[in-house]
């Protein structure tokens, strides 16, 4: 599908919707498509929301400043200031993990400046990313001190991963402990996702 059937798909349904949300794969890695398609969207009046990894900070800076985001969905996928870490869950190596995390955090701060609504999700997987990390990632979040940021722990599903099909997934259980032990000062909204449960909010 190319742009101008991806904008008439858009004026089809836009009776029907009030935002566009692009997700991927990574959508970041489709700058020039993004950004006018986001525009596109925007000129009918749509709100906008991107999924990202956070790695393409540069796009969704540019798209932050030209007024073109309306809420942002970041994945953090471990904490940001552990490169080895963050390269180790990425499947990069060590350079590249810490430029990934580099630009996530890149992300992170630009949403929060803008002040945009942003929810930060983290996938945890066991022996991979799991309680430890959640404490991290949840602290780093908790001193930017962002009134329009949620936090979403989500329940990884090691089926659907080719190389963790024999490692068992976090229970709704563990995955509630690890959200219920965070001890929020500014995070106002806390969230877990589970194949059990669907969504719940704990703060």
């Amino acid at each position: 599908m190319d742009i101008e059937d991806m904008k008439s798909q858009i004026s089809k349904t836009k009776p029907f919707i009030s935002a566009v949300v692009f997700s991927g794969g990574e959508p970041t890695l489709q700058r020039d498509a993004l950004i006018e398609l986001a525009g596109f969207a925007r000129s009918g009046s749509l709100a906008v929301g991107l999924e990202t990894n956070g790695f393409g900070a540069d796009v969704v800076m540019e798209m932050l400043d030209k007024g073109l985001l309306d809420k942002v969905f970041l994945d953090v996928k471990a904490p940001l200031d552990e490169p080895e870490q963050y390269a180790i869950v990425t499947g990069l190596n060590v350079d590249a993990g810490s430029k990934a995390a580099e630009n996530t955090a890149r992300t992170l701060d630009k949403c929060i400046r803008a002040g945009i609504e942003l929810e930060v999700r983290t996938t945890i997987f066991r022996g991979l990313v799991g309680a430890k990390d959640i404490r991290k990632i949840s602290q780093y979040l908790d001193e930017c001190d962002c009134g329009n940021l949620t936090y979403a722990v989500q329940q990884g599903l090691s089926d659907n991963t080719l190389d963790m099909k024999d490692i068992e997934k976090f229970s709704r259980q563990e995955v509630l402990d690890m959200a219920t032990a965070i001890k929020p000062v500014n995070l106002k909204d806390i969230r877990i996702r589970t194949i059990e449960n669907g969504e719940e909010r704990i703060v």
